[in-house]
Formats: C-alpha cells, sequence, structure tokens
C-alpha cells in the first residue's frame, strides 16, 4: 500500500512540474500566448500537451522533495525554464514589432496607431501588419511545431527539477535580448535607405527650385515611396523571417546546455 502512494505522489510531481514548463513556454511563446485566445483554450492546450508528454517522461528520475516549500520552488524553477525558451521565438516578432514603429515613424505613419490585445498601448499600423504577416509565415513553416519540438527537447536536455539558473544564462538573456534591435534594422532598411535617398532627393529639389513648397509636396511623396518599398520588400521580409527563424535551433542549444551545465553543477 505505501508503494502505491508514494508511486502517486511521484506522478502527480511529474505532472504538475511537465505542466508549469509547459505553462510558461505557452505563456510566452508567438501564437500561443496571444491575449485572442480564450484562457480557458489556453489551460486546455497547457493540459493537453502535458498529458500527451507524461508517458515520455515517466521513466525519468524527480529530486526528492519532502516539502510544500520545497514543491513550490521547483514549479518556479520550471515555469521560469519555459519562460526563456518562449521568448526564444518571441524576441523575433518583438524585433518585427519595432522595425514596423520605426518605418512608419519615417515616412508619416507616427500617429497613425491600431489597438492590439497583446499591447497596454496603440502600435504602430505598420507594424501590426508585419506582426500578423510573420505570425502567417511562421505558421506556414510549421514554426509552431518548432515551439512544440523545442519544449519536448528542454525535458531531454534540463531534466525536470534539475534546472539551476545561473549568471551565464543572465549573461545570455541580455545578449539574446540585443537581437531585437538587430532584427528591426534588418526588416526595415529596404525602407529606411528608400526614404532617406528620396528626402536627399527633395533637399536637393528644394535648392533648385526655391519656389517649390517642398513640405507639401514631400509628405505624400514619402508616403506613396515608403509604401511602395513595403510591398515590393515583402520577398525580402519572408526570406530574412525564415531565414531567422531557421537559425533559432542554435539559439535554443545554447540556452540548454547553459542549463544542463548549470544543473549538472
Amino acid at each position: 500500500m505505501l508503494d502505491l502512494i508514494n508511486y502517486g505522489a511521484d506522478k502527480i510531481q511529474l505532472f504538475i512540474l511537465l505542466t508549469m514548463r509547459t505553462g510558461g513556454l505557452l505563456m510566452t511563446a508567438p501564437i500561443f500566448s496571444h491575449k485572442s485566445i480564450p484562457r480557458r483554450i489556453a489551460v486546455a492546450m497547457t493540459l493537453g500537451l502535458t498529458v500527451v508528454l507524461i508517458p515520455l517522461m515517466s521513466d525519468n528520475a524527480l529530486p526528492q522533495n519532502a516539502s510544500l516549500i520545497g514543491l513550490i520552488f521547483l514549479c518556479l524553477k520550471e515555469v521560469f525554464v519555459g519562460i526563456l525558451i518562449g521568448l526564444v521565438f518571441t524576441i523575433i516578432f518583438l524585433g518585427i514589432r519595432l522595425a514596423g514603429s520605426v518605418v512608419g515613424y519615417q515616412i508619416g505613419f507616427a500617429m497613425v496607431n491600431v489597438m492590439d490585445p497583446n499591447s497596454p498601448t496603440p502600435v504602430s499600423i505598420l507594424g501590426e501588419f508585419w506582426y500578423l504577416l510573420a505570425t502567417l509565415i511562421f505558421l506556414a513553416i510549421n514554426g509552431h511545431h518548432i515551439v512544440i519540438g523545442s519544449l519536448v527537447d528542454s525535458f531531454r536536455l534540463i531534466p525536470l527539477g534539475v534546472a539551476t539558473p545561473a549568471g551565464e544564462v543572465g549573461e545570455w538573456f541580455m545578449k539574446y535580448s540585443s537581437f531585437v534591435f538587430i532584427l528591426a534594422i534588418k526588416f526595415a532598411a529596404p525602407v529606411i535607405i528608400t526614404i532617406f535617398l528620396t528626402e536627399a532627393s527633395m533637399g536637393i529639389l528644394a535648392r533648385t527650385m526655391p519656389q517649390m513648397n517642398i513640405f507639401i509636396v514631400g509628405f505624400p511623396v514619402k508616403i506613396f515611396t515608403g509604401l511602395f518599398m513595403v510591398a515590393v520588400s515583402l520577398p525580402a521580409f519572408s526570406y530574412v523571417l525564415r531565414k531567422v527563424c531557421a537559425n533559432l535551433d542554435k539559439e535554443l542549444a545554447y540556452l540548454m546546455k547553459i542549463y544542463s551545465v548549470s544543473g549538472a553543477l
């Protein structure tokens, strides 16, 4: 009878820790964490993934835990692991939003904002357009499968209850966060360069034809040129996004390597 009780306790602890890491991932991963998804659906997805993963983790040895406080501490560590893995994917979409804001400001759409359920403040209309486009491309290249695959791999490389955040994890996250600005420049570069050349041309035109009101003429020209380049550069946008998603394996592998080493220590 005692063995049955211990067996049941181990299964409950396994279920709780699996749920914590899975829930942490789905809280931050793109598409899964969108606020338009009802909470009941989000909870159902978390529990569904946990139930599917339990048979894969049944042979893993869990750390001995004799108190509720110890279990809570383990749960917090698992949630943190899931959040970090989800942020690896979310950083890409944050960079795309930032690129849209920069481009919108350059072409004169600084006041043209829309409400987004994922943001507490209005966001740029171009940023929202690129965000939705990136979501469709992400789904087309099976990015949601990559997210779930990274979750499964994390259980193999970072055993449950063993993960211990170290200084290298914080250093990695600070470096990877700067990737937002690099991505924003990559996505916005075609439009930024075109607007710069357009403004330089209008400056030359203003010097050669002083009688022309360049401020009235320049505003619609910048809008037309910027939107034209947004349309023309869509294939480049898709290409850059696919390349960035293809290189996510390196970042995920490095993150899990840091965690596995710190957990072993």
